[in-house]
């Protein structure tokens, strides 16, 4: 997740369960606070670009445009937002001020769960997917081994992670999916755009379904209608199912019975 560029630095991670302890303290008055916010690989999530762009009171799409550029998901094509740093010689982060992070409360998820790194895995035997942790000690951080003893469990609930952690379920439903079609398995150009538009930009896709045939091919409910125009959040949940419908043929939403599963529903560039 959140790595710094000169790997060489990295002490190999040690997987961990939900369950595991670390020590760690990141004090301001420490040597190395803020040094993890530059030159950093920071990649975002959907509730990221949610929680971020709503808190600079920004359409998803100027966020985009201003605060990131195009990464790609490990081992996959799959395109992701990573933060943009500054251009000076730290390669700060445009989020950092003199006392800190100066959107802490919307800070992305990479940043909470700092100094760990999540990944989730696809158990096939059980049919279950499954988070995972590992402790990314870096040459830079001296909080390691400092403070009190941390079990993960609470490390989240503690930075607030539980409910980014959730709303981003669905969207990494979809990576390990692809993961799983491995290396060979090739994703058209114009998927990865609905890929892009309906996890990470979710203004452009309210405009989508309200302005297309969108409606008028699937079949939505009068109150999860209403959510969707409304509330960010539910906009993600219904464009996740949207793409499980579409890139893996999920039933999570129904096609109306007059309308042609060939039928156009036209995606903006």
């Amino acid at each position: 997740m959140h790595v710094q560029k000169e790997k060489k630095d990295l002490i190999v991670p040690v997987q961990m369960d939900i369950d595991s302890t670390f020590t760690f303290a990141c004090e301001k008055e420490m040597a190395c606070y803020t040094k993890c916010c530059k030159d950093a690989h920071i990649i975002l999530t959907p509730c990221d670009i949610i929680r971020m762009k709503k808190r600079l009171g920004l359409s998803s799409d100027e966020f985009l445009q201003i605060y990131t550029t195009l990464g790609y998901i490990d081992k996959t094509e799959l395109p992701i937002p990573v933060m943009k740093m500054l251009e000076d010689e730290e390669k700060t982060c445009p989020f950092l001020d003199e006392s800190g992070c100066g959107i802490y409360e919307d800070r992305p998820l990479t940043c909470r769960y700092y100094p760990l790194s999540a990944g989730m895995f696809h158990n096939k035997d059980l049919h279950s997917d499954k988070h995972f942790f590992a402790l990314v000690k870096e040459s830079h951080c001296l909080g390691h081994d400092l403070g009190r003893e941390l079990i993960i469990k609470e490390w989240r609930k503690d930075q607030g992670i539980i409910p980014y952690d959730e709303a981003n379920f669905g969207w990494q439903e979809l990576i390990l999916k692809r993961k799983s079609l491995g290396p060979f398995f090739t994703i058209p150009e114009k998927t990865l755009q609905m890929f892009f538009m309906g996890c990470y930009n979710v203004d452009r896709f309210r405009r989508f379904v309200s302005d297309s045939q969108f409606l008028n091919v699937y079949i939505v409910s009068e109150e999860r209608k209403k959510k969707i125009l409304e509330d960010d959040l539910a906009m993600l949940d219904f464009a996740i199912d949207w793409l499980k419908t579409t890139l893996l043929g999920d039933d999570k939403l129904k096609i109306r019975e007059q309308v042609s599963e060939t039928d156009p529903v036209e995606v903006e560039a």
